[in-house]
């Protein structure tokens, strides 16, 4: 069964055009890449992203195969024999190469490693088999290494394979039959809460994975990405920039938890993931939308979605108790899960631990909203006029406060905050962030992203 990603196609911005490209071996494609991933500049839509930009769905696929072979001969030149297995499978598929595909791929991959003079690599003519641009690659590749890190090309091409991912559409093509190795995604474009045009598009994301999965820290003699922070942040930024731009993808914080289970920022944002996904703009589209056989969508229903987002909040709440936000989206699950004592608790601990005035515009609407379902009237008022006051040009706090007049049965005051509502329609709906509330938790998005590109760029670590 094949999991679909989710997208909201109105939020994709800065777009790559994508041509036709020209037919190239498998094995050119991977020097291909190599030679992208010497002349990118991390954080850039530059000529190197535009040549990699183009390419199909099915060549990132045989890429993401041969890449990871690839790292494998970076560590070991010397194996002969390759097999993949893909999450969720229980056999493994094994990848053929001729001798000459082999030969070729062990030359590539010792001078993406900067070891073209180690004996292996002697052994199959590596320091000249190689062109101008390999061998600076394999210089740039052997000088992190002497400065304490032998991940050179296994982290620039994640970034590489970053910003594709991030500046392309994301264009979808026919989705491939079953079968075949590699991984595939599927993604759906979500407008106005209806699913369209589900298809197959390349797997950058993936590949991205891949590489950082091969990332061996110093002191260690074998991949382990858990102890690496450029890893950690890797995922901490792209993730946060997904949900930003509502890019909704559930394996993408799988496997960032696996690596991670003790990050509150990343539990924080699985939190944030399910509960968006409890949404009704998502669960509309799910339920909409035809799939093929043997698709299906990784999303619950309405309530077990929640109950997700209220087990991963809570644990990083647990991690990190002064987490106000983390606390306050677990105060509004618990709300939204029809626990409305708890919510209020959460909610109180949240505004007493954070000066963030959106946060306490937040924190004031929930509070309020689980006061009137607790029958505390009085305080529910005082809740929803705190948060009229920080946010003036907001029209939620004063729904909220005539909706709460209505029930008590007075008129006036139900007719007087509806009025202010009017009077506020013609602003612009930015003014309320109860409208971005979906997003506000990626507001640091772009931050994370520069904070983690910062080593790589304009030569600082060449």
């Amino acid at each position: 069964m094949r999991r679909v990603v989710l997208a909201a196609v109105f939020c994709l911005t800065g777009a790559v055009a994508i041509a036709a490209e020209p037919p190239v071996s498998r094995i050119d494609r991977v020097e291909q890449w190599l030679k992208a991933i010497l002349n990118h500049e991390p954080g850039t839509a530059d000529v190197a992203l535009h040549n990699v930009a183009p390419w199909s769905a099915h060549a990132v696929r045989t890429l993401w195969i041969d890449v990871n072979n690839l790292a494998l001969l970076m560590r070991d030149p010397r194996i002969a024999r390759f097999d993949i297995r893909e999450p969720g499978q229980r056999t493994s598929q094994q990848i053929r190469y001729t001798p000459n595909e082999l030969r070729r791929l062990k030359v590539l991959a010792c001078a993406a490693a900067g070891i073209v003079q180690q004996r292996e690599c002697l052994a199959v003519k590596a320091p000249t088999e190689i062109d101008a641009d390999l061998l600076r690659l394999a210089r740039l590749a052997a000088d992190a290494r002497l400065h304490g890190d032998d991940n050179y090309v296994l982290r620039r091409g994640a970034l590489l394979h970053t910003d594709v991912a991030m500046t392309t559409r994301g264009a979808t093509e026919p989705i491939e039959a079953p079968g075949s190795a590699g991984p595939q995604r599927l993604r759906m474009t979500i407008a106005d809460g209806v699913g369209i045009d589900l298809g197959q598009s390349a797997v950058h994301w993936e590949l991205a994975r891949m590489l950082l999965d091969h990332v061996q820290p110093p002191g260690s003699d074998r991949p382990e990405p858990r102890r690496d922070e450029m890893v950690r942040q890797w995922y901490r930024a792209t993730a946060a920039w997904m949900q930003s731009r509502e890019n909704y993808e559930t394996v993408h914080l799988d496997r960032a938890r696996e690596i991670f289970p003790a990050d509150p920022d990343i539990l924080f944002l699985n939190g944030c993931l399910h509960e968006t996904y409890a949404g009704p703009r998502i669960q509309s589209a799910v339920r909409s939308a035809p799939l093929p056989t043997g698709v299906s969508f990784d999303l619950g229903s309405n309530q077990a979605e929640l109950r997700q987002a209220e087990s991963f909040l809570r644990r990083a709440v647990t991690l990190k108790p002064d987490f106000a936000e983390a606390r306050l989206r677990l105060g509004r699950v618990l709300l939204m899960l029809g626990k409305p004592a708890d919510a209020a608790s959460e909610l109180t601990q949240a505004l007493a631990s954070t000066g963030d005035e959106l946060l306490h515009y937040y924190g004031e609407l929930f509070l309020g909203a689980a006061r009137d379902a607790l029958g505390e009237f009085d305080a529910a008022r005082a809740s929803y006029t705190r948060a009229a006051e920080l946010q003036p040009a907001a029209q939620s706090p004063h729904l909220a406060l005539s909706a709460l007049a209505r029930r008590r049965g007075d008129r006036g005051g139900a007719l007087r905050e509806i009025r202010r509502v009017f009077e506020l329609a013609s602003n612009d709906a930015d003014d309320d962030p109860w409208w971005t509330y979906h997003v506000a938790q990626a507001r640091n998005a772009d931050d994370l992203f520069a904070e983690l590109i910062w080593p790589f760029v304009s030569g600082a670590d060449r």
